[in-house]
């Protein structure tokens, strides 16, 4: 990497989006006009709602005692004393009916209530009188429309006074009766907050600000990077860019830092203009108080600003997310034509981001290690807690959010600089899409192995196809049995076989179904029992980090209860899974994301997405276990050539795990339990053990890697210029190595 001519680049591209007026406008002026005038326009016209008096309709008042008063002495309101603030009785006007008018017809007064002729009706019951001289309950019907909300507003107020009415008719009884009021009300609760205003105001920016930083991070990567990509195609001036003395990956570094300081300075600049304009509505708001007091308190719990310590610690943040939405929108939006079909791509990044922001706002979900590695999800975490002042919680999960950040904006970086290597993708011509000549060209023009993206169609399909059995089976009764998890791993197989009999030219080549040498068989037996000793150390670690509910638990162990049977239980636990499993990662998947990614990459992203499924299908605590092993198991698979030493190796796994440890962890292993475990209950084996698997492990993984390196299915994905020759001095060429 030249960072001479990344320079370079970067500042071609950041004097470009200078000069654009478009650009300028999102990141600099937008910010300062669009807060103050949504904010004062918001706060105008909710002064205005609030202020809006509402119709009572009050049936029958006639039945109405003197004392204590509902009404006011005129009979058009209520009675002011019924109201924490007597100014708050204006905002409901009453209107008193007969009983034996269009109002006292039930069906009439309804379809009143639904035009609106009133936001709420109250029906005084004709024996009220009775009922108050025999000290009976007094029943009130209230009637409102619940899809209005003015009509919400004016019930929920009408409650509070009817409430308070009610126990001024029991304060006059306990009166009368020489009572006092414990007698009614024998506890009263003194509620305290502990809350400081200062915390109570950080609340509100809690919530607040790290929706806004997702949201405007990603708008300020969204134009410019659609603008750098995509519209240099529309331009025409990509061409005159990839003759420069810059390599492909120093012109996607420069454009990827042009994204991403656009996408910093749109966020701070929303996040300023947002803080500025909420400080001043909450002092507006807070003036509106009726005593001195009330303004200050008002003003204090309104909005107060996030301090100058949770304001570094949010730019800190804010830069590993803006280079992760960075590279992505980069990655995106080389591959589209036009901006035009770059704003189509950025649509599902959108959908996809927004649920995630909108997590962190759930009541129940806390900072943890688990939401600490979700890309969105743990930032808006982390700086709530930073926002209210959970120092404690943040800086323990502080680099648990940050580094796994830096890695995603890394791979998703990478992702670009692949997608700017190819020129089918940098030089897409404009297509018409006619689905009957794209089905007859996958069948027609089908080659031995699929494509990445029909890989990642498979892995799709297989989530949506399990997703959709799991939901729609029901709960059998008695809990799952073995036949359901047999059916739920037929859903995993049944999308790749078929993808590989309809969409490429040879099946037997995508799913890796020969015959493999001996030697990689017995390293995949073998390399079962070297790394069980591992894999049991690691999984009581797992659990402690990411408990597992007891409900899930109980559910585990009424399925293995009903898989009665060693043979049941292997065939449900460890053969299905392991050849339905290896069908589809590392026979289809693998052999697609192989075509057209390196190695060891299409090996770790195959992982990726085994772990993932794991996750869908049972626990999140099996993402770790089931990537670790899945990479192994890509291993196997491009070395060997063969489905076969995988399948041996997931089987085994799986058995060891549902049979022998189980066997031994519930007794049956007497001696040779206390000679391999140091504790059968969790299945953890002596130290000596772990050691020796450990070596074992590490001297089997090395022959596999080392031995036939090179030896793969398809030929490593290289740039286009390579393949004909056109870039012998080009560096993204030369540096090209099978792993």
């Amino acid at each position: 990497m030249r960072w001479s001519n990344v320079a370079v680049i970067f500042s071609r591209e950041l004097r470009d989006q200078i000069r654009d007026r478009r650009t300028l406008f999102m990141i600099f002026v937008l910010p300062i006009l669009l807060y103050p005038l949504l904010g004062y326009g918001m706060l105008q016209f909710t002064a205005t709602l609030a202020q809006r008096p509402r119709t009572v309709v009050v049936i029958g008042a006639a039945n109405l005692p003197a004392s204590p008063r509902l009404l006011n002495p005129a009979g058009d309101g209520f009675d002011p004393a019924l109201f924490d603030d007597p100014g708050d009785a204006s905002r409901l006007l009453v209107r008193v009916e007969r009983p034996d008018g269009p109002w006292g017809d039930p069906l009439r007064r309804k379809q009143a209530l639904r035009r609106g002729d009133a936001s709420a009706a109250v029906i005084i019951p004709g024996d009220l009188p009775a009922i108050l001289r025999r000290e009976g309950q007094i029943e009130v019907p209230v009637e409102f429309n619940s899809v209005d909300e003015p009509s919400q507003i004016t019930y929920r107020r009408l409650r509070e006074m009817l409430d308070r009415w009610g126990r001024r008719i029991v304060s006059a009884r306990l009166d009368r009766d020489h009572k006092p009021i414990g007698y009614a009300e024998p506890i009263r609760l003194l509620v305290g907050d502990v809350a400081t205003p200062s915390e109570v105001g950080s609340n509100v920016w809690s919530r607040l600000f790290p929706f806004l930083l997702v949201v405007m991070a990603l708008t300020g990567a969204f134009y410019p990077a659609v603008d750098l990509c995509a519209g240099e195609k529309e331009r025409g001036t990509m061409e005159t860019l990839l003759i420069s003395p810059a390599s492909r990956s120093e012109i996607v570094l420069g454009k990827f830092l042009t994204v991403m300081i656009a996408s910093v300075l749109t966020a701070v600049l929303n996040l300023v203009s947002m803080g500025i304009t909420g400080i001043g509505i909450a002092w507006r708001i807070s003036s509106l108080a009726a005593s001195p007091d009330q303004q200050a308190a008002g003003a204090a719990v309104a909005l107060t600003a996030p301090t100058v310590q949770s304001a570094f610690w949010m730019l800190v943040i804010l830069i590993p997310l803006a280079a992760f939405f960075a590279a992505i929108c980069v990655a995106l939006a080389v591959l589209a034509r036009s901006m035009k079909e770059g704003q189509y791509y950025m649509t599902p990044l959108y959908l996809i981001s927004m649920p995630l922001i909108f997590l962190s706002l759930a009541p129940e979900v806390e900072l943890n290690l688990f939401y600490s590695l979700v890309p969105i999800t743990g930032v808006a975490l982390l700086l709530r807690a930073l926002i209210l002042g959970g120092y404690d919680v943040a800086f323990r999960y502080f680099l648990p959010v940050l580094l796994p950040m830096m890695v995603y904006a890394a791979v998703s970086l990478r992702w670009a600089i692949d997608q700017f290597q190819r020129e089918d993708v940098l030089f897409r011509e404009a297509e018409r899409f006619s689905l009957g000549t794209w089905l007859r060209h996958l069948y027609r023009d089908r080659e031995p192995t699929p494509t990445a993206g029909e890989s990642v169609l498979c892995f799709a399909l297989i989530l949506a196809s399990s997703w959709l059995f799991m939901s729609y089976r029901g709960e059998p009764e008695g809990g799952p049995g073995p036949w359901d998890v047999i059916a739920g791993q037929l859903f995993i197989a049944i999308p790749p076989v078929l993808m590989a009999l309809l969409l490429t030219s040879s099946p037997r080549r995508t799913l890796r179904l020969r015959w493999p040498e001996g030697r990689y068989l017995f390293l995949a037996a073998a390399l079962a029992f070297a790394l069980n000793p591992i894999v049991n150390e690691l999984e009581p670690i797992i659990q402690r980090l990411f408990p597992v509910p007891d409900a899930i638990k109980a559910a585990f162990g009424q399925l293995m209860g009903r898989s009665a049977g060693l043979a049941t239980m292997v065939t449900t636990f460890a053969l299905v899974p392991a050849i339905c499993e290896e069908l589809a990662f590392r026979g289809l998947i693998l052999s697609g994301l192989q075509r057209q990614h390196r190695t060891r990459s299409a090996i770790l992203l195959s992982a990726l997405m085994f772990g993932f499924l794991h996750v869908l299908m049972s626990l999140f605590q099996q993402l770790f276990n089931a990537t670790l092993l899945g990479i192994v198991l890509g291993l196997l698979a491009v070395r060997s050539r063969s489905l076969l030493p995988g399948i041996v190796f997931h089987f085994l796994n799986n058995a060891i795990a549902v049979t022998f440890s189980a066997r031994i962890r519930g007794g049956e292993g007497g001696a040779i339990a206390g000679w391999l475990y140091r504790d059968p209950a969790e299945g953890r084996y002596h130290v000596v053990w772990v050691v020796a698997g450990a070596i074992v492990s590490c001297g089997l993984l090395y022959v596999l890697w080392s031995r036939d390196r090179g030896r793969t299915d398809e030929p490593e994905a290289i740039p286009a210029e390579a393949q004909t020759g056109s870039c012998p001095t080009d560096p993204a060429c030369a540096e090209m190595t099978p792993d």
